[in-house]
């Protein structure tokens, strides 16, 4: 498993939730085992959330299910159906990062 830590601050910004709610949020993965929150090296006052095994492993089991999902949406059209709609999207997404 790959060890990933990030702040609450970091979470919250990314997610664009107010700091009570991710507050709230981690509490309850924390107490579902699924992460943990651990000291900041580069900051006494501060903490880091990590994936715990049993959270990394929900995650792997989640992207699973998506990836499973996209191949049976796309499976209703052919492969060149399937080009021209990944030109289409790359297109859409290169307008959103402009």
């Amino acid at each position: 498993m790959m060890s990933i830590h990030i702040s609450p601050t970091e979470l919250f910004n990314t997610l664009m939730v107010s700091s009570g709610t991710m507050t709230h949020r981690i509490d309850r993965l924390e107490q579902a085992d699924l992460v943990k929150r651990t000291p900041d090296p580069s900051d006494r006052r501060g903490t880091l959330i990590q994936l715990t095994n049993k959270g990394f492993n929900l995650i792997e089991k989640a992207v699973e299910a998506h990836v499973a999902n996209e191949h049976r949406l796309l499976s209703v059209l052919e492969e060149a159906e399937r080009k021209v709609l990944a030109q289409l999207l790359r297109k859409l997404l290169i307008s959103f990062e402009e």
